[in-house]
């Protein structure tokens, strides 16, 4: 196989906490409720900090940690359905604060909450015709202000922040890509008209806990790994229960199935890789780390991935 490896991870987040028992002061819940039906516990809201600032922070971080020349990122992608503004892109202004080259591919794509996936194959088949380049692949979400607060089905879920990776293409590495779109405009869905979030949250619950499980069984028959050969799982950070419920059906190790939805809510397209991040920074990854990344949203789309973490790798290969 080949394809893509991450070799530099970062994240970012809104500048204030909030907490289940904040919004039980402004909506009919409980921290008691959240925290059974989700696994929530809080969540931080972007108040002084632009989805770029918080996409800016991520990336930045990403490429320290990756010891990469910023001029040779051949491409800045964004995965977001909350860009700051409808033009231009928040991968622009993101590029043109980190000082890359003006010769770069940059743009948004919006997957949902799979767009961080998604993105991560799009950069994948660019990086087959530049090899010696990079990509920077940055999952942003600034969620808060299309939230209707007094709908306790949805305001509690959602959190704002950034993850960024800084991939790069190797002849060797296992790099497996599965994905799809059943669509529907109906259970989940933000319009311009009403700029509020709304979900058929069982619907969503359904569609979920069928189609990880089903993902990631086929990136690993593609790959010809067994739940045994991955080190970790790390899917979409938005219920604690479906988190399990995919870990059930698909290892009997399910503490390979990372989680931190606890302290970030669903942040969408930047729950996976504010997941990453968090991992490499409590000492979860290691060099070799072969990791299947799952992600689902509004669409429906799904997404998933089998990728090596490679850190620090760009400067020998």
């Amino acid at each position: 196989m080949a394809g893509i490896k991450i070799i530099g991870l970062g994240k970012s987040q809104g500048d204030k906490v909030v907490t289940n028992d904040d919004l039980a002061q402004i909506v009919d819940t409980s921290d008691q409720w959240v925290r059974a039906k989700t696994g929530i516990k809080s969540r931080y809201f972007a108040e002084n900090k632009t989805n770029e600032d918080m996409a800016f922070e991520a990336a930045s971080q990403a490429i320290e940690n990756a010891g990469i020349d910023r001029k040779e990122i051949a491409m800045c992608i964004v995965c977001t359905f909350t860009p700051d503004d409808y033009t231009p892109a928040v991968a622009c202004n993101v590029a043109g604060r980190l000082g890359l080259l003006e010769q770069i591919q940059a743009y948004d794509i919006n997957g949902a909450c799979s767009g961080f996936i998604y993105g991560c194959n799009l950069a994948n088949g660019l990086l087959a015709c530049q090899q010696e380049k990079y990509a920077l692949v940055i999952g942003s979400e600034k969620i808060s202000p299309l939230m209707d607060m007094t709908d306790r089905g949805t305001c509690v879920l959602f959190g704002d922040g950034a993850g960024a990776a800084v991939l790069k293409y190797d002849p060797a590495a296992d790099f497996v890509f599965y994905a799809g779109c059943a669509a529907n405009k109906e259970i989940l869905y933000c319009s311009r008209q009403d700029k509020a979030i709304k979900m058929a949250g069982q619907e969503v619950y359904r569609f979920a806990v069928s189609k990880v499980p089903e993902c990631i069984k086929a990136v690993l028959d593609e790959a010809g790994y067994t739940d045994k050969e991955i080190d970790h799982f790390v899917c979409h950070q938005a219920n604690e229960r479906i988190i399990d419920n995919a870990a059930r059906r698909i290892s009997k190790d399910t503490d390979k199935f990372f989680k931190n939805l606890y302290d970030y809510g669903n942040t969408s397209a930047a729950s996976i890789p504010i997941a990453l991040c968090e991992m490499e920074e409590q000492g979860l990854l290691h060099a070799g780390s072969k990791l299947v990344c799952t992600g689902f949203g509004a669409g429906l789309t799904y997404g998933c991935m089998l990728v090596t973490f490679c850190p620090g790798s760009g400067a020998s290969g």
